[in-house]
């Protein structure tokens, strides 16, 4: 897959683990995230960075990101 674009309001943690194998083929991830809990529950930018460290940053819209699948 080249390109997941993930507006789930909140949602990113149950996103990612359940798409930990797809992600892993992945080459670009593009996702909201806030350090201010917006949303019960809702994970910051630095927690969705621990939860898929084969990612590094493209670009930081501030509460969007492009992330880079770097293992691929």
């Amino acid at each position: 897959m080249d390109f997941i674009w993930a507006d789930v309001q909140g949602a990113e943690e149950n996103l990612i683990n359940g798409a930990k194998d797809t992600l892993k083929n992945t080459r670009y991830f593009y996702t909201e995230y806030s350090d201010e809990e917006l949303y019960r529950g809702q994970i910051n930018k630095s927690r969705i960075l621990r939860m898929i460290p084969g990612f590094s940053i493209v670009k930081d819209y501030g509460n969007n990101i492009l992330l880079k699948n770097t293992s691929i």
